[in-house]
C-alpha cells in the first residue's frame, strides 16, 4: 500500500517535485504498516530495508505503467520537441565542436523511434533503482525509528 501511494504521488505532475521525500515516506511507512499487521514483531533496520525495498518495487511498478501510458498516448511528441528544444539551446551555448558534433548525433538518434524508445528504457531504468533504493533506505529509517519508540513505551 505504501509503495504504491509513493507510485502515485510521483506520477502527478506538481506534486511529484517531493518524489524523494515520497519514497522515503512509503518506506517508512511499510515498516509502520507492518508492525501493526504484526504487533509482536520486532523490526530491525535490515527487515526495514527488505520491506522497503518491496514497497518500492510496487511503486515503481504502478508509476512506470502511469508513465508509460502518459508517455505513449499523451506527451510524446511534447516530450521529443521540449528535449530538442533544450538540445540546441546545448549546443548554441557549446564552444567545443567535438560536443556539439555528439549531441547533434545524440538528437539524431533520438528523433528515431528506436532511439526514444531506448531512452525511454533507460529512464525507466534509473526510475526503478532510484525507487527501490528510496525507499529501502526509508524502510532502515523507520525499522530504527519505529524500534526506539518501541523501546521508550515499553519502558526499556
Amino acid at each position: 500500500m505504501a509503495g504504491v501511494g509513493a507510485g502515485l504521488l510521483s506520477a502527478i505532475p506538481v506534486v511529484s517535485l517531493g518524489c524523494c521525500l515520497w519514497l522515503l515516506g512509503a518506506g517508512a511507512l511499510s515498516v509502520g504498516l507492518y508492525q501493526r499487521q504484526l504487533p509482536a514483531t520486532v523490526v530491525t533496520p535490515g527487515m526495514g530495508l527488505k520491506l522497503g525495498a518491496l514497497a518500492g518495487v510496487f511503486g515503481f511498478a504502478l508509476n512506470a505503467v502511469m508513465s508509460t501510458l502518459s508517455f505513449v498516448f499523451l506527451r510524446e511528441g511534447n516530450f521529443r520537441n521540449l528535449m530538442e528544444q533544450q538540445m540546441r539551446r546545448t549546443m548554441e551555448r557549446s564552444t567545443d565542436p567535438q560536443a556539439e558534433k555528439v549531441l547533434r548525433q545524440f538528437m539524431d538518434y533520438l528523433s528515431t523511434p528506436q532511439g526514444m524508445a531506448t531512452f525511454f528504457v533507460g529512464v525507466l531504468v534509473v526510475l526503478a533503482v532510484s525507487f527501490v533504493v528510496f525507499t529501502a533506505a526509508g524502510g532502515a529509517l523507520g525499522a530504527s525509528m519505529f524500534a526506539s519508540r518501541r523501546r521508550d513505551f515499553r519502558g526499556s
